[in-house]
């Protein structure tokens, strides 16, 4: 658990949270995470100990963690994830259809019920929801954990004003491999990208509206560089993913992309942020396994990737 994750009540919480779980184990380890890379040496220890169940009480930055903390111990295959939102987002809960609310979480976890979701690979660091730079990543770096905690989701509204007027657009030269096997490259401003597994970003921007979650593919979401008033324009359709439809957006479903920056710039990873003047991106196909509810963003039968 990530004591700090939203707004701050999950140690008040713990004690149902570890009665309820207990129903679905006869043994319950608790790890209070204290700072940065804290979850990641649990989940790692976890793994190399032998816990087959692995429950994370946090955001998508500590599941982000959780995650590569069994990505290094190789553990992957065989661990499964159960998923508390506690954060402010909660994008990811959104898509296994794990609801908000702590209780109405755990009863869906006693449930049972799993899917084996796609992971992301940026960079040789893991993820399960989103990766997105530019005007993306730079919101996130201005979201702080106070205004989170004060505004909820509206800090990214907040932050988002305070970054809009002082952006400037990256250069990019990006090479992918779509779903149809074909190789395409383009050269291109741009004032964001998003390489998604999922569809939400920053508490619900509906940024990927036809990723889904175990189909062995991430969508890719390139926004052009434009003027501020026009790219707030086309901000306000995103909300609704009506944003693709734009003449001004690439979208392509990919195996594999890479980006190269003409300067070094914020990449945010589920959370988590990095900064670097390339991206390579890749996806494992149905290599995490998840407690889940009803899975809005799953296929029923996967696709098979492209070779």
């Amino acid at each position: 658990m990530n004591p700090v994750s939203g707004d701050d009540t999950g140690p008040s919480v713990l004690p149902a949270l570890n009665e309820k779980l207990l129903k679905l184990s006869s043994h319950l380890d608790i790890v209070l995470t204290t700072g940065p890379g804290d979850a990641a040496r649990a989940a790692e220890r976890a793994a190399a100990d032998g816990y087959e169940g692995i429950f994370v009480a946090g955001g998508d930055g500590t599941l982000n963690e959780v995650v590569n903390g069994i990505a290094r111990a190789g553990a992957l295959d065989r661990v499964t994830f159960g998923l508390v939102p506690l954060g402010t987002g909660n994008d990811f809960a959104v898509g296994l259809g794990i609801p908000p609310d702590y209780d109405a979480a755990a009863e869906i976890l006693q449930r049972g019920k799993t899917l084996n979701v796609d992971v992301g690979v940026l960079n040789g660091r893991h993820f399960v929801n989103v990766s997105g730079g530019g005007f993306i990543a730079e919101v996130s770096e201005a979201v702080t954990e106070q205004m989170k905690t004060i505004a909820g989701k509206l800090a990214y509204l907040v932050g988002g004003a305070q970054v809009l007027l002082d952006y400037d657009p990256v250069g990019v030269h990006a090479t992918y491999l779509t779903d149809r096997g074909k190789t395409e490259r383009r050269e291109l401003p741009l004032h964001m990208f998003a390489v998604c597994n999922s569809r939400l970003v920053g508490g619900g921007r509906l940024i990927a509206p036809e990723a889904v979650i175990n189909d062995g593919f991430l969508d890719m979401c390139l926004v052009e560089g434009m003027g501020t008033l026009e790219f707030v324009g086309l901000l306000a359709k995103v909300a609704n993913g009506d944003h693709i439809e734009d003449d001004r957006v690439i979208y392509e479903r990919v195996r594999r992309a890479e980006l190269r920056f003409d300067r070094v710039i914020n990449v945010n990873t589920d959370g988590e942020v990095l900064e670097t003047d390339h991206c390579t991106y890749e996806v494992l196909p149905r290599a995490a396994r998840f407690l889940c509810g009803d899975a809005p963003y799953a296929a029923t039968v996967a696709a098979e990737p492209a070779a």
